[in-house]
């Protein structure tokens, strides 16, 4: 079976936006902790870390076609059940593990033009499914449904040949779980099942972000240490301008990935993943854990590789 449309790239273009946005990322937390006692390193820490997983999975996948994708997902259905529940919280696990199974159908879809291989398709198929059901161990509910969606979306797109619209749709997936938090913190749903911690720091971050619209808190002084959401975080500490770069950063990465050359499937099941891991992280912290932000931005680098 040959693969479904593969645009061709805008050039340098793409990559180049990434860097300047990556760039103003670092440049506004540094400002943005000026004459403060603020603690920068852990957000600079994080772009690094993105960035190292974001080269190494471009590198990676313009080697290794196949096996860069299956490679980490494999290690992760070893390792999540014997070493993951000693090393990292349910939240972060589950990420990992939907993260994984993106990498897994990328992998699958990425291996259908293989005439030579055509059982290494569906082993990653089953891979995928194995690190859906190996969520289920995990006592994170939003988790299991990451790991669900990535499914949902890789079967959905496998004869997609358009990655617009599918993008598009993804994006306002996320723009609707970051407005679904802001309205609970305010109170716009009353009785909702959500913790009564959770809410309480979500709205500590909006009334850190009504005081310091602009700079916010300064990066690391968020008085609970971490909001249990992503863009409420980048809001109370960084002001409007640091969430608007954290929404901007999202939509480069979907825009990379729809002008990867990998098939459109496997771009956009890696987008799924990325797409699920962005709704996770609107209400729980896990774009703090090390190792999903650098599985995040190998999952990126090695969907956007040129084989």
């Amino acid at each position: 079976m040959s693969d479904i449309a593969v645009p061709a790239r805008d050039g340098a273009l793409c990559d180049v936006v990434g860097v300047l946005l990556l760039a103003a990322c670092a440049a506004w937390t540094v400002y943005s902790a000026s004459g403060r006692q603020a603690q920068p390193e852990g957000m600079l820490l994080g772009l690094l870390a993105v960035t190292a997983g974001y080269a190494l999975g471009r590198i990676a996948g313009a080697v290794l076609t196949v096996a860069g994708l299956l490679t980490p997902a494999a290690a992760v259905a070893v390792l999540a059940p014997t070493l993951g529940p000693a090393l990292l919280d349910d939240d972060a696990l589950a990420a990992l593990l939907s993260l994984a199974v993106g990498a897994a159908c990328c992998a699958g879809y990425a291996a259908r033009s293989r005439t030579a291989t055509p059982w290494l398709s569906r082993a990653c198929v089953l891979l995928a499914l194995v690190l859906a059901a190996e969520s289920l161990l995990t006592d994170s509910t939003v988790g299991t449904l990451a790991c669900g969606g990535t499914l949902v979306v890789a079967g959905s797109v496998h004869a997609t040949e358009r990655r617009g619209w599918p993008s598009a749709l993804l994006g306002l997936c996320a723009l609707l779980a970051v407005g679904t938090t802001v309205l609970l913190a305010r109170g716009g749903a009353a009785g909702a099942p959500v913790p009564a911690d959770h809410l309480g720091l979500w709205r500590a971050a909006l009334a850190d972000l009504d005081q310091q619209p602009l700079r916010g808190v300064g990066p690391g002084d968020f008085a609970g240490g971490s909001a249990s959401s992503a863009a409420l975080q980048a809001a109370a500490e960084q002001g409007w301008p640091g969430a608007a770069l954290l929404g901007c950063a999202f939509a480069w990465t979907l825009w990379a990935l729809a002008r990867s050359p990998r098939p459109t499937p496997a771009a956009l099941s890696a987008a799924g993943a990325l797409t699920a891991l962005a709704v996770q992280a609107s209400v729980s912290p896990v774009l703090s854990v090390p190792a999903v932000i650098v599985g995040a931005g190998l999952l990126l680098g090695l969907a956007t590789a040129c084989p």
